[in-house]
């Protein structure tokens, strides 16, 4: 616990110290006196990292030990858009914008082993926690991830030098995050005994948002632009898992989670190239979005008796965003570089 908290006051200390280095900036602003609408559509292909969504726990035949299954989470195309105002007379610029990740995926799998332990769903009261499953075990895995951002960003640019600025940004978010995850087996048992496993989670939050970007001129129609920014979120999250075992009888148990005061936090980092000519731009670049707190899993599988060696147990905590990404930006005012 206070490893964690010294670390976010190392994350304030470094966001501060950068604002405070573009504060004392001089004034002069990098296309302070663009005056007008504009438009911007971003496109990418966006890999999830550190879902570590485990399905199954296996026990080999040969020395017993046990290893994890977990979900290899497909990339996936996402896009993003935005609309802004530039005040001009160096004022800075007014924007909202939308991004969205969904990725939904299934697959169909035959699992070998001694044991097969489904692990979507943690221990219940009506089967206890014995539904291990002689191997193979005919499956099917089923994965869905979606992730949606909604920001309200006031942005002021100030000059460094002529070709070099910094600018400083302070809004609002507002993220949701959904999560499902499915698991529906028959083993190879003399009485066959199959395992339907969901779960789902969903996260509601919304915060402030601090942060800043560099941009380094080279050419009159060429740049290098590096951003930083960082949402600090208060969020809300609601989780159900469910399991049916079908055997000689069928029994269903179900875990739910509530809880209204978690913590939020998103991490986002841009590096990309930038071309101008007039009132058009384009650039490409990567992007990685870091997301704490609020994704964590509040009923993690593997918390039981024959799956106690932790093996199904998921413990993250973050999960991330990472994109190759190019667009556009048309302005419709005037006084664009």
């Amino acid at each position: 616990m206070q490893g964690s908290r010294s670390l976010a006051l190392l994350k304030l200390v470094a966001l501060g110290g950068v604002l405070v280095l573009v504060a004392w900036s001089p004034s002069k602003a990098a296309d302070e006196d663009y005056n007008g609408w504009f438009v911007a559509l971003d496109l990418a292909t966006t890999q999830p990292n550190g879902f570590e969504q485990s399905y199954a726990a296996v026990v080999d035949n040969t020395n017993f030990f046990t290893s994890r299954l977990v979900v290899d989470n497909d990339t996936d195309f996402t896009y993003k858009i935005k609309v802004g105002y530039g005040m001009g007379k160096g004022l800075g610029r007014l924007m909202v914008s939308y991004w969205s990740f969904d990725n939904e995926q299934t697959s169909n799998e035959t699992i070998n082993g001694y044991y097969i332990y489904p692990t979507v769903f943690t221990y219940g009261y009506n089967n206890g926690g014995s539904y291990g499953m002689y191997g193979p075990v005919t499956a099917q895995i089923a994965s869905k991830i979606k992730a949606t951002t909604f920001d309200l960003d006031y942005v002021r640019p100030i000059a460094a030098s002529e070709k070099n600025s910094l600018s400083w940004l302070m809004g609002l978010r507002s993220a949701t995050f959904e999560e499902d995850q499915g698991f529906n087996g028959t083993d190879s048992s003399v009485t066959p005994i199959t395992y339907i496993q969901t779960k789902h989670i969903e996260s509601d939050a919304v915060g402030v948002r601090l942060g800043a970007t560099a941009h380094f001129g080279f050419t009159p129609h060429f740049a290098l632009e590096g951003s930083l920014i960082y949402s600090f979120l208060q969020a809300s999250t609601d989780a159900v898992a469910d399991q049916t075992a079908i055997q000689a009888g069928t029994t269903v148990d179900q875990n739910t989670a509530s809880d209204d005061h978690v913590r939020g936090e998103t991490r986002d980092i841009d590096v990309r190239a930038v071309w101008t000519y007039g009132n058009l731009g384009y650039w490409a670049g990567y992007s990685a979005s870091t997301w704490d707190g609020f994704v964590a899993d509040p009923i993690a599988g593997g918390s039981c008796c024959n799956v106690g060696t932790g093996m199904g147990r998921s413990s993250r905590e973050s999960v991330g965003f990472n994109s190759l990404h190019g667009g556009i930006v048309f302005k419709f005012g005037k006084g664009g570089s």
